[in-house]
């Protein structure tokens, strides 16, 4: 998701976070996004990429909460996680907006197609 969102608006419009530091270093050189931590990301991106598993997700969000609340314009978050409903996961944040997303397999090379709710 993060090299088609590179294509689309352009690498240095991105920011990217991973508790391994090494895996988001080398995204980020690949696709020309910047790193960063989880934390600046909620304090400033106006959308924000939930990349991580259903199981993890309330925890994620449990670190990301702070920051999200202290914003005055809400950020929208978008998940990819199957099998948690929207609600739960605007529960979890704190009532951010949320979008949820399956793309399928050929978005990773820009030729898919991603359904949203």
């Amino acid at each position: 998701m993060a090299t088609a969102a590179a294509k689309a608006v352009g690498g240095e419009h991105l920011s990217i976070a991973d508790l391994d530091a090494a895996k988001a270093a080398a995204l980020a050189a690949d696709i020309g996004a910047t790193v960063t931590d989880g934390g600046a990301i909620a304090a400033q991106c106006d959308y924000i990429f939930l990349g991580v598993k259903p199981q993890v997700m309330e925890s994620a969000l449990a670190a990301l909460r702070p920051a999200l609340a202290a914003r005055e314009k809400k950020p929208v978050l978008i998940s990819m996680a199957a099998g948690l409903s929207v609600a739960c996961i605007q529960e979890w944040s704190g009532g951010m907006p949320i979008i949820r997303i399956m793309p399928n397999t050929p978005v990773a090379v820009g030729e898919g197609m991603t359904l949203y709710t």
